[in-house]
């Protein structure tokens, strides 16, 4: 084997890796239903707290007061704007924590990248067949 068909092989190899990293579901699919089942588990272990049962989230201050030590969580059901990002982008804000608010922590020390998969599946199982069709990227040109 030549050093340059070892290379590319690495390359390959590398990229496979990399790119594998960064995929956590399919945007604007349905997710998988055993994945949604244990996505379920997770959501009612670290985020039923704040974001509540069906992912209605919390109640939203009066007269749109924002107070950056205390954001209400956002629901995370259709009737809000989560199904907006793409599943890529859900899963950075539950690894890094969201910009907006230090109140949710980055729970990249505390879920793996394949149990933030499966959360996200439960949260997009709260979401109607059409907002999946419309999620990420495509959500404006649905409505």
């Amino acid at each position: 084997m030549s050093i340059a068909t070892h290379h590319l092989k690495l390359i390959i190899i590398l990229a496979f890796l990399i790119h594998g990293e960064m995929v956590y579901a399919e945007t604007g699919k349905a997710p998988d239903p055993g994945a949604v089942i244990q996505g379920k588990i997770l959501y009612e272990k670290y985020c039923l707290i704040c974001h509540q049962k069906d992912g209605v989230g919390e109640e939203q201050l009066p007269w749109g007061v924002r107070l950056p030590e205390f954001t209400p969580a956002m629901p995370l059901n259709e009737t809000s704007h989560a199904w907006h990002h793409a599943d890529e982008g859900l899963a950075i804000t539950i690894l890094e924590g969201p910009r907006s608010t230090k109140r949710m922590p980055a729970f990249k020390n505390i879920l793996s990248r394949e149990e933030v998969r499966k959360t996200i599946a439960y949260i997009k199982s709260l979401w109607s067949p059409r907002i999946i069709a419309c999620q990420g990227p495509k959500h404006m040109r649905c409505m």
